[in-house]
């Protein structure tokens, strides 16, 4: 007849299937992991960058507010000094209309002789 069947050689091809599913399962298993880690990775690095964007947007419009408050300030400041020059220019008028007179024809003098150019 033939050779006999060992027992071991039987066994080897069920054993090594055995093995490859065990080993395939595994795989499967670890990169279902790997794709749920990414998965969280990404949702995560998301949430960083909405936060971070928030941050820099909140910084962004505390930045715009001061710099719109010193504007403000500024401007008032200016019309201060304008309301301040105006009153200090009629002052001198009353006090000195004639001298006041004089100064206004020599100024009026001048820019008719630049404009004249």
């Amino acid at each position: 007849m033939g050779q006999p069947i060992s027992p071991m050689k039987v066994r080897e091809p069920f054993m090594e299937e055995t093995t490859r599913n065990t080993s395939r399962e595994d795989l499967e298993r670890q990169f279902q992991v790997i794709q749920d880690d990414i998965t969280k990775l990404s949702k995560l690095l998301c949430d960083i960058g909405d936060e971070k964007a928030g941050e820099k947007r909140d910084a962004a419009l505390a930045e715009a507010a001061e710099l719109l408050e010193k504007s403000r300030s500024k401007i008032n400041e200016g019309k201060l000094k304008a309301r301040q020059a105006a009153s200090s220019i009629e002052d001198y008028v009353h006090k000195q209309p004639v001298q006041s007179a004089l100064i206004a024809a020599g100024v009026g003098f001048l820019v008719g002789m630049i404009t004249r150019r």
